[in-house]
C-alpha cells in the first residue's frame, strides 16, 4: 500500500506538470465550452481526489464522452505511466466514475419538472 501511495504522490507530480496541457488538449480538441474553474474540478476530480461541482458536471456531460475519455487518454500517454499500468487503470476507472457521477447528475435534473441547469 506504502508503494502505491508513492507512485500516487509520482503520478500527481507527472500530471501536475503537464496540466496546461489539459486546458490545451479541451481548445484544441473543440471539445465544447469548458470553463478553466471546470477543467480544473474534472482534473483534480480524477487525478487528486477532489470534487466536481454540479455546474461543472453538466458542463462535462456537454462536452461528450467521447471527448472526456480522449482528455483522460491524453494524459495517460505521460511517459511516467508507461511502466505504471496500475496506476493507469486506477484513474481510467475514475474518470469513468467521474463521468457516471455526472450523466446521473444531468438526468436527474433532466427528470425535475423543474429542471434548469
Amino acid at each position: 500500500m506504502a508503494s502505491l501511495n508513492v507512485y500516487a504522490g509520482l503520478a500527481i507530480l507527472a500530471i501536475a506538470v503537464s496540466g496546461a496541457v489539459i486546458v490545451d488538449s479541451v481548445k484544441t480538441r473543440s471539445c465544447g465550452n469548458m470553463t478553466l474553474r471546470c477543467i480544473d474540478e474534472v482534473y483534480k476530480s480524477i487525478f487528486r481526489n477532489g470534487t466536481i461541482s454540479d455546474e461543472c458536471c453538466h458542463k462535462l456531460v456537454k462536452i461528450g464522452r467521447p471527448c472526456h475519455e480522449a482528455l483522460v487518454r491524453r494524459d495517460l500517454e505521460d511517459p511516467f505511466f508507461k511502466n505504471h499500468t496500475n496506476i493507469k487503470q486506477e484513474i481510467v476507472s475514475k474518470a469513468k466514475q467521474i463521468w457516471n457521477k455526472c450523466t446521473s447528475i444531468v438526468d436527474a435534473v433532466s427528470d425535475s419538472p423543474n429542471a434548469s441547469p
